[in-house]
This record gives structure tokens, sequence and C-alpha cells, in this order.
């Protein structure tokens, strides 16, 4: 069988989890092929593994994300490892990393010798694409949990980027003072707002915290122990906005903040300087 035959075959599913994309993908995945413009140039080529499609199309229809199933994801065009014992990257936090870029760049210059963290690192993809683009900068990962560890260690080998990795509860691993702390922290207040697949397959020790602003709390009281010119760089829930200004104009009334929205139009980042007002900076 053709990709051409096989894509159309697969175009007739009618299951919750299977889309264009999905098929698209799995396709690319059994070619090798960078994206779906390629597999168009090689429609008429034979299948290479038609088995392996169908049993992971079955995983796919069962409910089963589609990263996971195959192992890895793309991250601003590059391929990441991914299993359940990580988040599965959103597109959200792809806006992040670039724009936490973008503002360590303002703030720091393009080959700035600072020290970055990025706080609860699941797969690293914070750290390494950072590090990346940052390659005089120093950058130290967090996560609790030694098996996400063990994923981000794989990803920066096959990045071929020096990050310093440590296992402990977000800040606790980190003695050394800080420049920049990155984060997409857990911030799900419960399961309600959830999806039943997330819900089922992605780890809950990435999702949840109680209350939500746990985590950002004991990043933003570190700000005592950075750097003068520090910046901190957040993804956050759609909803955190008032909670999280309260937390800033009532205990951190010196440090200059903004919020800034994805490309759904929702409030979804923070950012904040240590010194400095941000209606002289953005």
């Amino acid at each position: 069988m053709t990709y051409r035959q096989k894509f159309f075959e697969l175009k007739k599913i009618k299951n919750e989890y299977v889309n264009s994309t999905v098929v698209k993908t799995l396709l690319t995945d059994d070619g090798g092929f960078h994206d779906f413009t390629e597999l168009i140039v090689h429609f008429d080529n034979e299948l290479k593994n038609e088995n392996k499609i169908d049993d992971n199309l079955k995983r796919v229809m069962n409910g089963e994300p589609l990263q996971y199933v195959l192992g890895y994801t793309y991250f601003i065009n590059s391929n990441y490892i991914v299993n359940p014992d990580v988040l599965i990257p959103r597109q959200e936090t792809e806006q992040l990393a670039i724009g936490a870029l973008v503002y360590i760049v303002k703030h720091f210059g393009k080959d700035p010798y600072i020290s970055i963290a990025d706080i609860g690192t699941g797969s690293g993809i914070l750290a390494i694409y950072l590090k990346e683009n940052l390659p005089t900068a120093k950058i130290i990962a967090t996560d609790i949990s030694e098996k996400a560890l063990e994923v981000a260690k794989k990803n920066a080998k096959l990045h071929n980027v020096d990050i310093d990795f440590r296992c402990g509860d977000m800040l606790s691993p980190i003695k050394e003072k800080l420049d920049v702390i990155v984060s997409n922290p857990p911030y799900i207040g419960g399961p309600e707002t959830v999806s039943e697949q997330t819900l089922k397959y992605e780890p809950h020790l990435a999702l949840f915290a109680s209350p939500k602003t746990k985590y950002y709390e004991e990043m933003i009281a570190n700000l005592k122990n950075m750097s003068d010119e520090a910046l901190l760089a957040f993804e956050i829930g759609e909803d955190m906005e008032e909670e999280l200004t309260d937390l800033l104009e009532n205990e951190y009334p010196g440090v200059g903040y903004n919020f800034e929205k994805d490309m759904y139009g929702k409030v979804r980042f923070l950012y904040i300087l240590k010194k400095k007002e941000f209606d002289n900076y953005a």
C-alpha cells in the first residue's frame, strides 16, 4: 500500500482522537519525513511498516496521546523525547520559551554570562531551547521527578547541549545566586478542569497545585536571593492574573511586572523584573 492510499483510508476514520494532524503525523513518522510537504513528494511510495502504523493508530483511538505513542514531539521545530513521565509540551510553552529568550536578550544582551534556572524542567525543553540560543549562559534545570530528569538528560544529549540537571523540589537543589528563573510549574487547582485524556495519561505531579499560586509564591519569594537585575518568566493559568497581581502588589511593591496574552488572547504569561518598571522597559 502507498502513502496516498493509506492517507485516504485513515481520513475516513471517525474517532474523537483521530484527526488530520494525527493521520499526517503517523504517515510522516513511518517514512521518516520531516513534514507533510515531504510526505506529499513521496505520496506514491510504498509504506515501510503498515502494521506499526495500524498498531499506533489503535493506541491513539483508545485515547493514548499521539506524542506518547510515537515517543517524541515537536517543540519550536525541533524533536524532543517524551513519555508518560513528562508533560506533553503545548503551544503556550513554545510562546514562553520564545518570550523568555526575548526578555533575556533585551535585559542582559545577546551573549550574557548569566545563570538561568528552569524550575520543574520536565522534558527539559525550556532549558535546552535557552541553552541553544544563549550558549554563554549557565543553565540549571531542576525537577522533583528522577524519571522526568532521565527524559530531560536524553533530550539534552539529543540536542548536544550542556545543562546542569539537579533532582529536588523546586529551588531546593540551587544554592548559587541566579539571574533568571523560567518555569511552567503545576498550576491546576483540581481535576475538574482537565480533559479526561490528560488526567488519565499525563503526570499529575506536573499538573496540580494547591493553592494554584503555591509554586509561583515560592519562586517570587526567591527574588531576594537573586541578582539585582533578576528576571522571572512564567507560564500561568488563564484565570490567575488577579491572584498574582494581588500577590505582587501587596508583597513585592518594588518589582516591575508584565502579563502577556497567548495566541488565543488569554493571559498566560507573567514576566517580573526585580528592580525595573516595565513601563520604561517593554
